[in-house]
């Protein structure tokens, strides 16, 4: 894990919703960067938009990367998300 990533980790951790462009058909999961004008975080996926692939995977890959569990609030079919931690 980079360094960025490590940083990521710490702010997703301290908020309730986050803003991630997921990025699918990556060639690793990875928290990517900081988009400053899209006030979002760029998340790389290894697996594909179909079939709610990427975004099971996204969810998977932060609950094991933040130790938060998220949930889709808006953007399902996009890839620009609004993600909102969960307690279940």
């Amino acid at each position: 894990m980079t360094d960025l990533a490590a940083d990521a980790i710490a702010v997703i951790k301290d908020s309730t919703t986050i803003t991630v462009v997921v990025k699918p058909n990556s060639s690793k999961n990875d928290i990517a960067c900081y988009d400053s004008e899209k006030k979002a975080w760029i998340i790389k996926i290894k697996a594909a938009a179909e079939k709610d692939k990427a975004n099971i995977e996204l969810l998977n890959f932060l609950r094991k990367a933040t130790g938060v569990r998220f949930a889709i609030k808006n953007g399902i079919h996009s890839r620009k998300k609004t993600l909102i931690a969960t307690s279940s």
